[in-house]
């Protein structure tokens, strides 16, 4: 059984108390102290408005993640579990309403470089995964990236994300088995995304598990990526995105 599966049937079974459920969800391996602290935290400044909320979550919100860098600012309403697997670097901005979701038995998580803006609404998500954003980088609005066990989505320096772009590292579930439910029969990871420096996707752009794409290139707005893109500094679009042209 995968650990992201082995995690559902934890937190689903009658005999797990709703503590432990809750614990499993939001901190994971990590003392008592630090989930008093981390309730503590969230529930007094998660919501406060303006100016005064973003200076109480960047003086307060500093002794929850497992490192967090100089002048963070931390938009309202934002879910954050698993803290203790987020590394956020420095001059980082995390608009509102986004979630930082570090989730699973392994040290893996969410590490974000410097100078990094994450828009309102994005969803970063790991299962046992591991999500790596490089420095200088913007992720749009609604965006979704996700992470599931031994796969990882790794994203460059200098990377534009538009609007509703998915950047899925997690497989596609095996269906071969009749007798068996489709989410009992295993995903089929293969290894994740990786967007080299520089890329540019455009407003709602899919990207499938496995892919890589190269340094430079750009992808026309509501393509499907299934495939690498190995020409650096190319144009690629469509369902299934194809090379176009190179940018010069």
């Amino acid at each position: 059984m995968l650990k992201n599966e082995k995690i559902h049937e934890e937190v689903t079974d009658e005999k797990t108390s709703n503590f432990y459920k809750y614990k499993s969800i939001y901190w994971g391996d990590t003392g008592l102290l630090s989930i008093i602290k981390f309730e503590i935290v969230t529930t007094l400044f998660c919501n406060i408005p303006g100016a005064l909320g973003f200076v109480l979550r960047k003086i307060f919100y500093r002794g929850i993640f497992k490192k967090l860098g100089k002048n963070v600012v931390f938009g309202r309403g934002i879910t954050i579990r698993h803290p203790s697997k987020i590394v956020i670097g420095n001059n980082v901005i995390i608009e509102d309403n986004c979630v930082l979701d570090a989730k699973g038995s392994t040290d893996r998580g969410i590490r974000i470089g410097d100078n990094v803006i994450v828009s309102r609404n994005v969803v970063l998500s790991c299962k046992n995964g591991l999500i790596k954003i490089g420095s200088n980088t913007v992720i749009g609005i609604n965006c979704t990236i996700h992470s599931v066990g031994k796969s990882k989505v790794i994203i460059g320096k200098d990377v534009l994300i538009s609007a509703y772009v998915y950047l899925i590292g997690g497989g596609t579930y095996y269906f071969d088995s009749p007798d068996k439910a489709i989410r009992e029969q295993g995903l089929n990871l293969k290894g994740g995304i990786t967007l080299e420096d520089n890329v540019w996707l455009g407003s709602s752009v899919n990207v499938m598990d496995g892919v890589t794409i190269k340094s430079g290139s750009i992808i026309g707005a509501c393509s499907l990526v299934a495939k690498d893109i190995k020409k650096e500094n190319s144009i690629s679009i469509g369902v299934p995105a194809r090379f176009i042209r190179k940018r010069f």
